[in-house]
Formats: structure tokens, sequence, C-alpha cells
């Protein structure tokens, strides 16, 4: 681990108590080596810890264009395998934010009801997405140590965006009343403390606020809304900048697709997971690259178009994405789907992509 930078401000406080403790801004070369480790200790130390229910779990393998079965090309990016994942646990669903494990055998995803599951993944020797098993489910803890799934009100726990610290601590961000919250791990009891968050952030949408956190590879730290604020075309988005002074950027709504998530790429691209919606039941699916220039400009951020998945194949409401590199150095991209806990019309669906050059 490497100090870049030993400024030390009041960024992270105990909201209940209104106390402040500090926040040291560390640099890595390479956040990515944090995730594995991260990973496998909630799999290794929360398994079974806070599971509230167990359920009979089946994992069945997807074909996004039932047409062309197999790998298919679409825009930037290919589809490389897909699974549907079923468990019986009563409140299981809803996934949003998703992190992959560097070395690829594990996934963390948090849920709409404050809830965090995990899933042990399998690869073939070129990379290949092979498998999804031992799925389980946990309660996030809140912040008198109550699990936040039980005890809280429903607008108080629907997490969504969660992400690595560069020191490995969590963070998992709620909408509704829009806080983010860090953890010095998702397994165990320890109570997290709250971010301190952009003044204006109390205008956002109750049902679309923050979505995504993701830290870049310098180690600063890029949250967006879900939404515009009163129909505009600029949804809130921030950057917590090395001083851990949030600078306000902004990100150009582009044909009503809503931002659901990010995931950084080592070299500084950002790859921005969007959605659009028209009811009763009309969605799509986008992917626009952010470049290093851009989120170091003034904003608003504006991406190129990199893939757009369509009715024509087999989607569902992404909410999660998060990526890993391959044996021989390529970029795969992982989608998890929120079902709104809707067995009936919906689906939990882990999709691999291919990101291409």
């Amino acid at each position: 681990m490497v100090m870049i930078s030993q400024t030390l401000l009041s960024a992270v406080r105990l909201s209940h108590t209104g106390s402040f403790t500090r926040l040291c801004i560390l640099k890595l070369p390479c956040i990515r080596g944090l995730v594995a480790l991260v990973l496998g200790t909630l799999l290794l130390t929360g398994c079974n810890t806070y599971t509230r229910e167990t359920g009979l779990e089946e994992v069945t393998s997807v074909n996004i264009d039932p047409r062309n079965p197999g790998e298919v090309k679409i825009g930037g990016m290919v589809f490389v395998a897909g699974f549907n994942l079923e468990y019986g646990a009563r409140f299981f669903g809803g996934l949003s934010g998703l992190l992959i494990a560097e070395d690829g055998n594990s996934m963390v995803a948090i849920t709409d009801h404050g809830d965090w599951v995990d899933a042990s993944l399998s690869h073939d020797a070129q990379g290949r997405l092979t498998g999804v098993s031992n799925i389980s489910i946990h309660s996030l803890i809140g912040l008198e140590g109550e699990n936040i799934d039980t005890i809280l009100e429903p607008n108080e726990r629907d997490a969504e965006a969660v992400t690595v610290m560069p020191d490995g601590r969590v963070m998992v961000a709620f909408e509704r009343r829009h806080r983010v919250w860090v953890y010095d791990s998702l397994s165990t009891r320890d109570n997290p403390l709250e971010l301190d968050l952009p003044e204006n952030i109390v205008r956002l949408p109750g049902n679309g606020g923050i979505e995504t956190l993701e830290f870049l590879p310098d180690g600063r730290l890029l949250m967006i809304a879900e939404e515009p604020v009163g129909g505009g075309t600029i949804i809130d988005a921030w950057i917590l900048e090395d001083d851990l002074k949030w600078r306000w950027i902004g990100y150009l709504m582009n044909d009503g697709f809503n931002v659901v998530d990010a995931t950084a790429l080592p070299d500084g691209r950002v790859m921005v997971l969007e959605r659009w919606f028209a009811a009763p039941a009309s969605l799509r699916i986008r992917v626009r690259e952010l470049t290093p220039e851009m989120l170091d400009g003034g904003g608003p951020l504006d991406g190129t178009p990199i893939t757009l998945l369509k009715q024509n194949l087999v989607i569902d409401n992404f909410e999660g994405i998060d990526h890993r590199i391959g044996p021989n150095g390529e970029i795969y991209l992982y989608m998890v789907s929120d079902d709104n806990f809707d067995d009936l019309f919906q689906a939990t669906y882990l999709y691999q992509f291919l990101l291409l050059p």
C-alpha cells in the first residue's frame, strides 16, 4: 500500500452521536487487488453467520439471444455467459451494486431490502464464467448494530450501490434517505460510520438517489445519482477529491436513460450502466464510457455509448456492474439484475461480457 497524501480531514462521521472521526486518503497502485481480499474474507467469515433463511438454490444457464445461442457481439461488447439465479430465501432478490473478486472466485451484491448476497463463481481457463453456487443472504448492520432488513422502516433500508475503499473498507449507498455508510467489513457486526455528503444531496428524488459509488484508480471517489432533479437533463454527480472536498461535476442524461451503476477500469476509463424504462414494460440497457479527461474536466459528464441492449434480447432490470481482468489481459464486464422481488415477470440474471478493445 502506497501513502500518497497524509492529509487528514473530518470526512466520516458517527451520525448518531455527532462526533467525528478522521479518514485518511490512501492511494493504491491498483484498487482491484483489494477486492479479492475483501470478498474472500466475506465468504470465509460471513457465509453462515447472518443468513436469516436458507433455501434451495437453482442456477440455470441463459442465452441473451435464444436465436443465436452462445457468444453474441452486441456493439462494443460480446456476451459470453449468463445465469438465472433463484434462491429459496424469502427476501432474495432486488440485487443492485455488484462486486466481483479479482480472482473470479466470488461475488457480492447488495439489495433493496437491506441485505447483502454472496456467491461462489467458477470460470474456465479462458476466463469465461461457467457457474454460480453457494448463494447466501445476510442483513446489513445499522448504526446501532441492528439488522436493518428487519428493524428499520422500508424506506431506510434501500441499498443501491457498493464499492471497496482503497484501504479495504466497504461503502454502501442508500436512497430514499440518502446516505453512505462505511463498514470495516460486511461480515462483522461492527457498526458502520456515515460519510459526510454534499449539502445539496437532500434535493435528490426519494427513489432517484445515489446509484453509483466507485473509486477511481487514483483513489478519488465518483458518486452519481440515478435521475435528474425536477425533470431536468443533468443528473447530480460528484467527485470526492484528494482534499476530501466534494466537487460537483454533473452527468448529462442522454435519451432518457438513468444511471444505475459504474465500474472504473485500471486505465482510468469508467463504464457507466444506464437503464431506460417506459411503462408498462419497455426496457433498454446501455453502457457508456467516460474517459479520464472527462472526469478531470468541468463537466457535465457525457460518455460515449458502448453498447445497447434492447428487448429483442433476454434482459432485465440490470442495476449492478463490475469488471475483472481475464487471464490474457482482456476486460470482462459483469452485470446483475434487480428483479424487484417479482418472481412472476422478472428474474435475477448474472451476465458476463467481454469488452472489445
